[in-house]
């Protein structure tokens, strides 16, 4: 059976039901009114053809899904698979893809950032690397660099030098987690050019067993792809004690008040294993005037009582102080809600209200 369906024929409008795939985190881009989203999906059938639950999606490799949105994301077209593991063949020994990111260059071409989890064994499954590829239009993947751009088993002692948490290296990945914690954390890239224009990666990471940190890395030209220039110690956000689990961080630029913006998705994991009916997750935002911080939290956590997680901005509006954003239910939604999308919605930055539209 094709474990990747191809593009489903017809438009989704209000949100996407897809009927072939679950589909969860969100990562986007625009270009010249096209809007691009992209997202984890797995098929909703097993294999042997059983339904797949799922709470057992992570026992089979995802791909990357692709969407687009010519009307502000009320209606969007299925474009099929982006990225998948098959992509790798001789190069990255990853048994799947994580989220990742989609940015337009300067120059028109796209980089493609995701998190690729290496082949180790069935007790050490979540060992991530940050990876990078490149696109010409956005449509299809047309060069994978040979290497990650940095790797927890290949760079340990650069990274753990720096301040962040990583396990002994013979239990990176470990289906067990970190310490006393949850899994490893080294993930989730999201690409933005900065104020002066340099090309930026930032991801999710650990500066202890149970508490998060945002990374973050300046790229350089690397031939036909990138490498890292610098990778900086970690950045903390003064609310970090409420979470243990910071994932896929998104970073947006407001030139007219030369201020970042800054979204998290968080979780309160304790360790794997733990009832999903003790989790609580959440959107925080917070902003700063330097990418390192300090950055100060706009408040509450968003997005939890509506049981959305991992959304992403399609369009920033700063004049008027709101965020048009799409967002994948979680496992906790109704049934035919969950790994779905839902409508377009604004996030008002002055009061963190919720509009759907």
């Amino acid at each position: 059976m094709n474990q990747i369906p191809p593009a489903y024929h017809e438009i989704f409008e209000n949100g996407i039901s897809h009927p072939s795939l679950f589909l969860w985190d969100a990562w986007s881009y625009m270009e010249e009114h096209v809007i691009h989203l992209y997202c984890l999906a797995i098929s909703r059938l097993k294999p042997d053809g059983t339904p797949m639950q799922p709470s057992e999606r992570n026992n089979f490799p995802f791909h990357i899904r692709h969407f687009t949105s010519k009307n502000n994301g009320h209606c969007w077209k299925d474009e099929g698979c982006f990225l998948d593991i098959g992509a790798f063949s001789g190069q990255h020994n990853y048994h799947t893809i994580w989220s990742g990111s989609v940015e337009r260059l300067p120059d028109g071409s796209k980089l493609v950032a995701f998190t690729g989890l290496e082949k180790v064994d069935s007790s050490h499954t979540f060992l991530q690397n940050i990876s990078l590829a490149v696109s010409h239009d956005g449509y299809a993947i047309d060069r994978i660099p040979d290497v990650a751009i940095s790797s927890p088993r290949r760079d340990w002692v650069q990274i753990t030098n720096l301040g962040y948490y990583l396990d002994v290296q013979e239990r990176l990945g470990s289906t067990e987690g970190e310490g006393e914690g949850p899994i490893l954390a080294w993930r989730d890239p999201f690409i933005f050019l900065d104020k002066k224009e340099q090309i930026n990666l930032i991801w999710g990471g650990k500066v202890s067993p149970r508490e998060s940190a945002l990374v973050r890395a300046v790229l350089q030209e690397n031939g036909a792809s990138y490498k890292i220039a610098k990778l900086f110690p970690p950045i903390t956000v003064p609310d970090g004690s409420e979470f243990t689990q910071l994932e896929l961080p998104k970073v947006l630029f407001d030139k007219e008040n030369d201020l970042y913006y800054l979204l998290i998705s968080s979780c309160n994991r304790l360790y794997e294993g733990q009832s999903d009916e003790e989790v609580d997750k959440g959107v925080r935002i917070y902003t700063s005037d330097s990418i390192n911080g300090p950055w100060e939290s706009l408040g509450r956590k968003i997005l939890n009582s509506e049981k959305l997680f991992g959304p992403t901005v399609l369009k920033a509006d700063f004049k008027n102080k709101r965020l048009l954003c799409i967002a994948p239910y979680t496992d906790a939604a109704d049934n035919d809600l969950r790994l779905t999308f839902s409508k377009v919605f604004y996030v008002h930055l002055d009061t963190l209200g919720i509009e759907f539209l």
